[in-house]
C-alpha cells in the first residue's frame, strides 16, 4: 500500500498498515484515479463468522445465526416475541406486555428497528417518526430539569412532552430541528436538542463479545503517535461496574443488557432491573399517578430473553457483484486512512451459552472508540463523559442494505441521504481521510462506495 501520495510513512502509516494487514491489504497499490494497479485477489472470510447468513430479500436484519443449536432457541424465541410485540398501558389484557409509558416514543422495539433496515426517521413534509429520538442536554452534561435527558413525544395519559419538525439549512445542509413543547410553562433555554436515528440491528451480540483489551489496542487519547487520530474509550459505570461503552451513537452503554434496558426505559417507558424507576423527572407527576405494569415492568427473565434474541441475530453476507472492483474499493478504503477509525476486524471472546459465537472474526469496521468529529457534527450535548463533538465509530456492515430502503438516512442525526454525503460530513480526526476521499478521481470514489455497499 502506497502512503507517500498522502503523507510520509510515519506512525500514522504504521497504524494503518497494522489494521490493513488484518484483511490482507498490505502491499496493495492505490492511486488517485483508476483504482490502482492489478493485484492478486484479496482473501476474505465470512463477515460475521459462524453468525453469517445469506441475505434474505425481505428480512435481512431479522435472521438468526445458523450455528445456534435448536435447544438454545427457547429464550431467543421469547425475546423475539417481546421485541415485535406492541406494548400497552397498564393494566392491560396481557400482563407480560403492559406498563407502556406513561411517557414514551414508541410502543414496540420494531417500530424503530425494521427487519429490512432502519425505519425512515423523517417525512417529506417536515415531520419526524419514532425512528429518530431527541436527546436534551448541554455541553456540561446536564439534563433538562423538567424533561430529563430525552424528549418523549407520546403519552398514555395526559400530555406528552412535545414534538419535533425539521428543515434543512440552505447554506450548510445540516438539519434544523424545531420543538413544540406541550407544557407552555417550560422551555429549552440553555439546552440543546440532539437527534439520534435508530441503528440497523447487525451483529450487536457479537460486538458485545469483543474484549476490552482489544478495544484498547487502538486507543490513543492524547495522540501520542502524532497520526491525528486520538480515539479513546468511553468508560461508563453501570450496575456498579465500570466498563467501556460500546453501544449507542456516543457509546453510552457498555453491554447489550444495559443497551436494551436503556431503550426500554427511555423509548418505551418500561422499568427493568437495570432501571427500576420510571423515566419521569421530579417535576413530572404523571409517573406517580399512572398505573404500573409491575415492579419492574420488564422482568429479569424477559430482559435477558431480549438480550438472547439480539445476541443471535445474524450478519448478512457480503453483496459482491464484481470481486475485483470490491477488492479495489477495499484497498482505497485502507489507503486513504478510513481504517484508522473503521477498524476492519475484531474478534469475539468465548460465549458461555452460545459457544458457536466464540472466537469469531468480525468485519464490522469499527474500533468502538470515541472520536472528535469536529464542529460540523457537534450538537452541543455531552452524554455521560462523551463530549458534544465526540462520536463512537459506527459499524459499517450492512450499510448497502440500509441504503436500499426508502427514506434511508446516515450519520447520527440522519442529515446525510447518501453514503457519499456521510463521508463528506466527516471532520475533526477524520478530516484528513475525508480530504483524501474528495481528492480521489470519480472512478475511485465509485469503487470505494461500491465496497461500502457490499460489506
Amino acid at each position: 500500500m502506497t502512503f507517500s501520495t498522502w503523507k510520509t510513512p510515519s506512525t500514522w502509516a504504521r497504524r494503518t498498515l497494522a489494521v490493513a494487514a488484518s484483511v490482507g491489504l498490505v502491499g496493495c497499490g492505490g492511486g488517485s484515479s483508476g483504482g490502482g494497479t492489478a493485484e492478486t485477489p484479496l482473501n476474505w472470510t465470512s463477515p460475521g463468522g459462524n453468525a453469517t447468513v445469506a441475505v434474505h430479500a425481505t428480512a435481512p436484519f431479522m435472521q438468526f445465526a445458523p450455528s445456534i443449536d435448536a435447544a438454545q432457541m427457547v429464550g431467543v424465541s421469547q425475546g423475539r416475541e417481546l421485541f415485535v410485540a406492541e406494548w400497552q398501558a397498564a393494566p392491560g389484557p396481557r400482563a407480560l406486555l403492559d406498563g407502556l409509558g406513561p411517557l414514551f416514543n414508541a410502543n414496540a422495539c420494531s417500530a424503530c428497528h425494521a427487519v429490512d433496515g432502519r425505519v425512515a426517521p423523517y417525512t417529506a413534509a417536515g415531520g419526524t417518526t419514532p425512528a429518530v429520538l431527541f436527546r436534551i442536554g448541554n455541553a456540561s452534561g446536564n439534563e433538562h430539569p423538567v424533561f430529563g435527558a430525552q424528549l418523549q413525544h407520546q403519552s398514555t395519559e395526559g400530555l406528552a412532552e412535545g414534538w419535533v419538525t425539521w428543515s434543512r439549512q440552505a447554506t450548510t445542509g445540516a438539519l434544523n430541528h424545531v420543538v413544540t413543547l406541550f407544557d407552555s410553562t417550560s422551555d429549552l433555554s440553555g439546552y440543546h436538542l440532539g437527534a439520534r436515528i435508530s441503528p440497523q440491528l447487525v451483529g450487536m451480540g457479537l460486538l458485545d463479545l469483543v474484549s476490552e483489551a482489544q478495544i484498547l489496542e487502538y486507543a490513543d487519547a492524547d495522540d501520542r503517535n502524532g497520526d491525528g487520530v486520538s480515539g479513546r474509550p468511553h468508560w461508563v459505570t453501570e450496575e456498579g461496574v465500570t466498563r467501556i461503552g460500546r453501544f449507542g451513537w456516543k457509546a453510552i452503554n457498555a453491554t447489550l443488557r444495559t443497551q436494551n434496558a436503556g431503550a426500554l426505559h427511555q423509548d418505551m417507558g418500561l422499568t427493568t432491573p437495570v432501571n427500576p424507576v420510571e423515566n419521569c423527572t421530579p417535576a413530572q407527576t404523571v409517573c406517580a399517578t399512572a398505573a404500573s405494569g409491575g415492579t419492574p415492568e420488564v422482568s429479569e427473565a424477559s430482559l435477558m430473553a431480549v438480550v438472547d434474541f439480539m445476541t443471535v441475530l445474524a450478519v448478512p453476507d457480503r453483496r459482491i457483484a464484481d470481486q475485483k472492483a470490491f477488492d479495489q474499493g477495499a484497498r482505497l478504503f485502507g489507503s486513504i486512512g478510513c481504517v484508522a477509525c473503521h477498524r476492519p476486524t475484531l474478534t469475539t471472546m468465548t460465549h458461555p451459552r452460545f459457544p458457536s459465537l466464540s472466537n469469531q472474526t468480525l468485519y464490522a469496521y469499527t474500533d468502538l472508540l470515541l472520536h472528535d468529529m469536529g464542529d460540523g457534527l457537534s450538537d452541543g450535548i455531552q452524554e455521560k463523559d462523551a463530549a458534544p463533538r465526540e462520536w463512537r465509530t459506527p459499524p459499517l456492515w450492512g450499510l448497502g442494505i440500509v441504503e436500499q430502503k426508502a427514506g434511508a438516512r446516515f450519520l447520527h442525526d440522519g442529515r446525510a441521504t447518501t453514503l457519499r454525503e456521510a463521508i463528506e460530513w466527516h471532520g475533526g480526526e477524520a478530516q484528513s481521510a475525508r480530504d483524501r476521499f474528495t481528492g480521489l478521481g470519480e472512478g475511485d470514489k465509485a469503487l470505494l462506495l461500491q465496497f461500502l455497499r457490499g460489506i
